[in-house]
Parts: C-alpha cells; sequence; structure tokens
C-alpha cells in the first residue's frame, strides 16, 4: 500500500466557458501536484463540486487523474452521493481504474441510522476492496459522526482505515480519534485533518497524518508539512502566517477563490463554476485576491 502522509491536495473540477468539464485543465492540476511536492491526490469532493457533476463526470475525473499521475502520488477517490448504490458504483469504478483508496461522506438529505451508516461503509468497501477513509464534515456537505461510532464502523467495517476529520472543534476531535484508535492498532491507521489547512501546525502537533485542502497552494502546505516532518518547526510556522489571507479569504468565497487562485497561476484556463449559492470575484475582490497572494508567493514550488 502506498504511504498515505502529508498534504493530500484536491483538484477542483474546471470547467470551460459552457460549463462543460475540462480534461486538460485537470492534468494541468496533476501535473502542477506532482511538481509541487504534494504528498497526495484527492478528486472529486467537495472542493472539486462534486454534487454539480454527472456519475460519467466523476469518473472520468478520477479515470483522467489516475491515467495522468501514472503511479506517482497516491490518488483517494471520492464517491460520496445521496444513494448508496451510486456510492458502491463510484467505488468499484475506482477500484476498476487504479485509484489507491476512496473517500466518503455520509447521505446528508435524510442522515442515515447507526445501521445504515455502518451498511453504507460496509458496501463502499467491499466494492472498493482498496483503504477507504470516512470524511467527517459538518452540514450540508456531511453528517458529524462521534468519534467512538467512527471506531465502531473501522472495528466492523475491513477496509475502513482512516478518518477525515473536519466536524466543529476538529482539533479536538483528530486526538480523540487517534487516542482512540490506539484500541484498533492494526485497523486504524489515523486521521487526516481539513478545513483548508488552516489548523495544520495544530493537526500535526495532534498526531494528525496530513491534511487535504483544496489544492491551489498544496505546494505550499506541502513545504510546510514537509519542515514540520524535519522538525523545523519555527520556519515551518513562519511559512503558515503568510498563507493566512488568503485562508481567510478562501472561507468567506469557498470553491471561487480556489478556482480564481489556480487560474491566477496559469493552472487552469477558467474560474467558472456550476453550484448555485457561490459568489464570482469582483473587480475589487480581484484586487484583494492578488495582494493577498503576494505574502505566500514567494513559497510557491511551481
Amino acid at each position: 500500500m502506498k504511504k498515505f502522509r502529508g498534504i493530500f491536495g484536491i483538484l477542483v473540477a474546471p470547467f470551460d466557458d459552457k460549463l462543460a468539464l475540462d480534461v486538460e485543465d485537470v492534468k494541468s492540476q496533476v501535473e502542477f501536484c506532482v511538481k509541487g511536492g504534494v504528498h497526495g491526490i484527492v478528486v472529486p469532493v467537495n472542493a472539486s463540486e462534486y454534487w454539480t457533476l454527472s456519475e460519467t463526470e466523476r469518473k472520468l475525473l478520477v479515470k483522467t487523474a489516475v491515467e495522468c499521475n501514472a503511479g506517482r502520488l497516491p490518488i483517494v477517490a471520492g464517491v460520496s452521493s445521496q444513494s448508496m448504490p451510486i456510492s458502491v458504483e463510484l467505488a468499484r469504478h475506482a477500484k476498476e481504474v487504479g485509484a489507491d483508496a476512496v473517500i466518503a461522506a455520509p447521505p446528508t438529505l435524510l442522515g442515515p441510522t447507526a445501521d445504515q451508516l455502518m451498511e453504507y461503509y460496509k458496501q463502499i468497501a467491499g466494492a472498493a476492496e482498496l483503504p477507504v477513509f470516512i470524511q467527517n464534515h459538518t452540514p450540508p456537505f456531511g453528517v458529524p459522526i462521534s468519534a467512538p461510532m467512527c471506531m465502531e464502523i473501522v472495528r466492523k467495517v475491513d477496509g475502513v482505515q482512516f478518518v477525515k476529520e473536519e466536524t466543529q472543534f476538529s482539533s479536538h476531535m483528530i486526538t480523540s480519534l487517534n487516542e482512540l484508535g490506539k484500541q484498533l492498532p492494526d485497523r486504524y491507521l489515523g486521521t487526516f485533518g481539513g478545513k483548508a489547512c488552516r489548523y495544520l501546525i495544530d493537526e500535526h502537533s495532534r498526531g494528525a497524518l496530513g491534511c487535504m485542502p483544496a489544492c491551489q497552494i498544496a505546494d505550499v502546505m506541502a513545504l510546510i508539512w514537509d519542515l514540520l516532518d524535519e522538525g523545523k518547526k519555527a520556519e515551518a510556522e513562519k511559512i503558515f502566517l503568510a498563507t493566512q489571507p488568503q485562508i481567510t479569504m478562501e472561507f468567506a468565497y469557498g470553491m471561487t477563490m480556489y478556482k480564481n487562485v489556480l487560474k491566477y497561476r496559469g493552472i487552469i484556463k477558467t474560474a467558472n463554476f456550476r453550484g448555485t449559492g457561490m459568489a464570482a470575484l469582483d473587480e475589487q475582490d480581484q484586487i484583494e485576491l492578488r495582494r493577498v497572494i503576494k505574502y505566500v508567493e514567494p513559497y510557491f514550488r511551481v
């Protein structure tokens, strides 16, 4: 099994001016992650606007990423959906095309019972025959699962080995998951953080295996992680502080911000999005983006 540790960058779903999926810009993001020293790739999940994609498009995203990557980095395929059969089909496809793991949040519209939650992950793990990440997220993108329940799923479902933790008080949850996971040393392999690496220093200190942010500055986050692993905390903190203005703006604009930074960096051609409730950056926002990106730009690896 490939090593699951470090910064796993989430690819966005790039759209052309007709809002069709731009396959070449998927490949461009993969190459960016590889060249930028990122430790893994995730697609398609929340930062990929996965809920706006057809099953065919989701499969195409995963297949394109796997083929372009050609085994250089571990790839985690997102298989979340409102329907267990759809998630199972996506998990089966992930295995067929050569993904290294899958990640799934529970169905969100009508939250599952404990038994349904267990069955959901059992079916996904059985179809994928790959390591499975539980994506533990707040609404509307997830159904928060307690640390004991996560461990119960790990205990009962072969293949469920990781949690990506991004519920409220996620740092405390990472500690709880890791402590409970010590009781299942042969089954639970560890916890990843989320939330755009906003708490990366703290997560590393708490024993997280890594973090999964959108990929627009994943090269810089990977640099910070590498420094932390090397014990160079002061240097890591200096660079981490330079990322904060960009992360603050990212929390305001979400997926629109990811795409605008990727466009600014020449990695994708447009910042077009399909999702409703999202705001395009206006002229003043573009000025602000260029201001905040200057803090972190000296640390770009690509």
